[in-house]
């Protein structure tokens, strides 16, 4: 039994080293060590190179995004589970032991999916202790409303996964005709829809949750993506409606039927229902220009906010119609994905 510890690293500063330098420590029968550098940064190559581990991979690599980091480096991992550690949080080594032995302990029962721990959640002010709850149930419908009861950062992301269904979560959302920022919670989701989630009563991962910690930084982090996908910020108005549709096509499609034993239609409809109520009271309002698409965003909210029964199929066609405002051949790629999954 083993687990593969993913870094997708692209800080340059002597503590993104230190994680490196503290993971390579671990015993090398019980943990891979995947190392995957975009910095293009020769001062860390050289620091890097002085960590020596007997199951570590080591890449120094051009920098085309963080998606593109994690993906090819999960891609070199060999483990039963995967962890993904981000270069400027922490991990316990001693907590890493435990889970392990918890993987070992559960390793024939394939209703787990995930391993976790408690969260230790650093701001700029304050610090704190996070643990959820009611992920350990057999019913997959009580397991993601215990996570968006939550509603919290997205710290199930870093928690050890069965490699396999890391794999087909990674490859579906690489898959996506735009990557927009909501795009790690379908991971948590789909990590929770495959199984179970086993946890320990301790510490194993130190989060700072930097620029998500406010809501200025978090709205910033969003637009970030719209402007990577090449739109404009105003798509951002309609960012949680955006999570629960395609979320929704997500948990109906035909490619996690043949993953699942059960009707996902519920989860589909608690899913849209959270988010659509995030949509209602969000307020994105700032800095739009006045602009078509600005135009197009505010009538697409109008027409649906008052709605308490929703149409997927129609909103799909409005989003799409949107959407074509500002890139016509994306707008198609959209429909395409996403009516056909």
């Amino acid at each position: 039994m083993k687990i593969s510890l993913v870094i997708p690293t692209n800080r340059t500063s002597y503590s993104a080293v230190a994680r490196v330098l503290e993971c390579a420590s671990l015993d090398p029968d019980k943990f891979q060590l995947i190392v995957r550098d975009n910095s293009e940064s020769k001062d860390k190559e050289r620091l890097l190179d002085e960590i020596k581990s007997p199951d570590m991979l080591r890449s120094t690599v051009p920098n085309r995004g963080g998606f593109e980091n994690s993906i090819e480096a999960l891609r070199q991992a060999s483990g039963d589970y995967v962890l993904f550690l981000a270069d400027d949080d922490w991990i316990s080594t001693r907590g890493l032991r435990q889970l392990h032995s918890l993987a070992v302990e559960s390793e024939g029962d394939s209703s787990v999916a995930c391993l976790t721990g408690a969260y230790f959640v650093e701001t700029a002010t304050s610090t704190g202790f996070f643990q959820y709850s009611g992920l350990d149930s057999a019913n997959a419908i009580d397991r993601v409303r215990s996570y968006l009861d939550a509603n919290t950062s997205n710290y199930l992301f870093y928690s050890a996964i069965r490699r396999d269904r890391a794999n087909f979560c990674f490859a579906l959302m690489e898959s996506l005709p735009y990557q927009f920022s909501y795009h790690d919670q379908f991971i948590s989701l789909l990590y929770l829809t495959l199984g179970r989630t086993l946890q320990i009563n301790r510490v194993v991962y130190f989060y700072d949750l930097g620029d998500w910690e406010s809501a200025g930084g978090s709205l910033g982090k969003d637009r970030a993506s719209y402007l990577g996908a090449g739109l404009p910020i105003e798509y951002d108005r309609l960012h949680w409606l955006l999570c629960g549709l395609e979320g929704a096509y997500l948990l109906k499609s035909q490619l996690l039927a043949g993953k699942v034993q059960f009707d996902t239609v519920p989860l589909a409809n608690l899913w849209f229902g959270t988010m659509f109520g995030r949509f209602k009271g969000a307020d994105r309002e700032l800095d739009y220009e006045e602009t078509a698409v600005n135009a197009g965003t505010l009538k697409l909210k109008n027409k649906w906010i008052s709605h308490s029964e929703i149409d997927l199929s129609e909103l799909l066609l409005d989003v799409c119609d949107v959407f074509e405002i500002a890139d016509k051949p994306g707008a198609e790629r959209y429909f395409s994905f996403w009516s056909g999954l």
